[in-house]
């Protein structure tokens, strides 16, 4: 396996090497963005400056021949699916991951909002889809084939959110997007080095629901993530 997207509370150089001492290729640092002040969401300015710092441990680390951290974001959508960043700093990322982070107790169906936001242009990830927190929140409701479908249209990836407390997408739902070969990502949303291991998690359900490899966004090389992402862009551009 090559990657983990992190979201993390621990520094980029912590994040980092945790990710070389499971062996990965490279890893994703997706702090959330400016609409969420109060889960310390960074705007414009702070996520140039975070690149800067970024470039700088991939200098050092290229020259061991060893991981590449990738500058990416969790960027707030509202239900609308348009989100709270410019476009022009979020075409300079390697990567850019779309949630929903309010209205996250209705009850009626919210397909409309999940299409809207998969053609959002600017992401290639929807992360945490349902909202779902387990034992606090039961998370949205959606025709789930019609969304799948509409990834997989799209060529953009759905997140298993391998969190213990979230655990989004199940195995019920994946085994919907297997037979609509919807890509997968799987992510930690890790705040510390040592939740990394939460991937186990994903993996498990990932195998659960027979997602086959070629279609989880992780195991992909690097040079091929870069392909998938230029490609998703380039569709949006022209779908504008």
């Amino acid at each position: 396996m090559h990657t983990r997207w992190s979201d993390g509370s621990g520094t980029i150089a912590e994040m980092a090497d945790a990710a070389k001492e499971r062996s990965y290729s490279y890893i994703a640092i997706t702090d959330h963005s400016k609409g969420l002040k109060i889960a310390g969401g960074i705007d414009e300015p702070t996520l140039k400056k975070q690149g800067v710092e970024i470039a700088k441990i991939n200098t050092l680390s290229s020259n061991l021949g060893r991981l590449t951290v990738l500058r990416s974001i969790e960027m707030n959508l509202d239900p609308r699916g348009q989100g709270d960043m410019s476009p022009k700093s979020l075409s300079t990322l390697d990567l850019v991951l779309g949630a929903f982070h309010s209205s996250l107790r209705r009850l009626e169906d919210q397909t409309e909002r999940y299409l809207a936001a998969l053609r959002n242009p600017n992401i290639q990830i929807l992360a945490h889809p349902r909202g779902r927190i387990y034992n606090y929140r039961v998370g949205l409701k959606a025709d789930w084939p019609r969304v799948f479908a509409e990834a997989a249209r799209l060529d953009k990836a759905l997140e298993i959110d391998c969190y213990p407390d979230r655990q989004d997408l199940n195995v019920a739902l994946l085994r919907i997007a297997r037979t609509h070969r919807t890509r997968i990502s799987l992510g930690t949303d890790a705040h510390h080095p040592w939740q990394l291991e939460f991937i186990e998690l994903g993996l498990a359900a990932a195998l659960l629901a027979r997602i086959a490899p070629e279609r989880i966004i992780n195991f992909m090389p690097l040079a091929d993530v870069k392909r998938w992402v230029k490609k998703v862009r380039d569709r949006g551009a022209r779908e504008r």
